[in-house]
């Protein structure tokens, strides 16, 4: 080894401590981090005006709406993919349908950034099986105060699940006053085939029957 390569050598693993370092410190911060953000908002009725109430319950029923166009694209494309997979001649072997729902804040909102997304939080959905998506059910509940005749009106599943449910830094449950930030939600389905090549017979394997 000549001195030259000796020097970039030590150089390389002198940056390489420095970037373990800087990699511990980042780590330590994102921990502290993510546990403020997995903290659940603490449900207070507090001084809402007429407006914000009105506010919220206008969002509980977008999101009603919401569940049942999820919900019917869920079945439809559910009904259709089955056959394909039940089709002997077709390779289709499964499907998944995927949905996530990103939560925008308003454009005259004080935290909006023109440069960014400006996603306040996101929900994942598996729309292949939504068994609580427009269910009838009343998810509120019962122990939780909650403002004016916001106590008196069913909230849909994904209004719960949006002031209720932590799921981590991307999808953290947003307080009632947050819920009233967002402006729109950008909706986005996937669906995902799957289906398993045999390479020694170059055929398509088909699903195993359910036991």
């Amino acid at each position: 080894m000549t001195p030259k390569q000796r020097d970039v050598m030590t150089s390389l693993k002198r940056q390489i401590h420095l970037l373990e370092i800087h990699y511990r410190h980042m780590k330590r911060q994102l921990r502290v981090l993510s546990e403020e953000f997995e903290e659940y908002p603490i449900i207070k009725a507090g001084d809402f005006t007429l407006a914000e109430v009105d506010g919220l319950v206008r969002l509980n029923q977008r999101l009603s709406s919401l569940e049942h166009y999820l919900r019917e694209v869920g079945q439809q494309e559910s009904a259709r993919l089955d056959g394909r997979v039940a089709d002997p001649n077709d390779p289709l072997d499964d499907y998944e349908i995927d949905a996530t729902l990103y939560f925008a804040m308003r454009e005259n909102d004080p935290g909006f950034d023109d440069d960014d997304d400006s996603f306040m939080t996101q929900r994942d959905l598996s729309l292949k099986c939504a068994d609580t998506l427009a269910d009838g059910i009343d998810h509120r509940e019962p122990y939780m105060e909650f403002p004016a005749r916001l106590n008196d009106i069913p909230h849909c599943w994904l209004f719960h699940d949006l002031y209720d449910g932590c799921y981590g830094l991307e999808q953290p449950a947003l307080s009632l006053q947050d819920c009233l930030r967002v402006g729109w939600i950008w909706v986005d389905i996937a669906i995902r085939h799957q289906s398993s090549l045999d390479i020694d017979t170059g055929e398509w394997r088909q699903p195993e029957a359910p036991a």
